[in-house]
């Protein structure tokens, strides 16, 4: 989340809009075209030609405004993270940063093409650091160092985005394959080469009335209070 290499969008200092006729599109334009072409069709169809089409116009007028599709999805992933609001804080850093954690679940599943567009574009942005700077704040409380609570962050923001796409990738997944799955495990277990599995498989779960939304909950706390230390 906080690696960024080469040029970006955000750090480029020459123009990326090109002489002739003044433009008739702005960037704003072009970028919520994209998003909303996401949002219907999904990532892999937001092509620069693609966006061109949504605008009626051609994939040249858009090169005014952008060098490539790379500065496109930075665009659009940043446009939509500005849309993130935070739940309100408590002032426990543990509650509120797990809090905060499940928020954005919800809100990447809002908009199921940013998870793969973030995959793709995994830099830095203005929307970001504010996502950065939010976690901070909610962690003031706590006495570690800051350079801990960044490596916190950090680790948190990766359980996100694998299950965020873990989720994604559930969802198109054929349910046929998915009992084929289940049926495989099961026959593995039975199979006395995989005693472990076998026996994890058939303790009962500690929370047996918790969803896939209190487990991921879970799961941040407890990685959150093991970074941090819980005192």
């Amino acid at each position: 989340m906080f690696a960024m290499t080469g040029d970006s969008v955000w750090t480029r200092t020459r123009p990326t809009g090109r002489t002739g006729r003044p433009a008739r599109l702005d960037r704003a334009e072009i970028v919520s075209a994209a998003i909303e072409l996401a949002r219907r069709d999904g990532l892999p169809a937001v092509t620069m030609r693609g966006v061109a089409g949504e605008l009626d116009t051609g994939a040249a007028s858009l090169y005014r405004h952008l060098d490539t599709r790379d500065d496109l999805l930075d665009l659009m992933v940043d446009a939509t993270l500005a849309g993130y609001e935070p739940p309100a804080a408590t002032g426990d850093p543990f509650v509120d940063v797990t809090a905060d954690l499940g928020h954005r679940l919800i809100f990447l599943r809002d908009h199921p093409w940013l998870t793969e567009a973030i995959d793709l574009r995994p830099g830095l942005s203005p929307q970001r650091i504010r996502m950065i700077e939010l976690g901070l704040e909610r962690l003031a409380p706590h006495p570690a160092p800051g350079p801990v609570k960044l490596e916190a962050l950090t680790v948190l923001a990766g359980l996100l985005h694998i299950e965020a796409t873990h989720e994604r990738r559930d969802r198109a997944l054929d349910p046929e394959v998915m009992r084929s799955q289940v049926a495989l495990l099961q026959r593995v277990a039975r199979d006395g080469a995989h005693p472990h599995l076998a026996r994890a498989m058939v303790e009962p779960a500690p929370h047996p009335d918790q969803g896939p939304d209190d487990r991921f909950t879970r799961v941040v706390r407890r990685t959150l209070e093991g970074l941090l230390g819980s005192d």
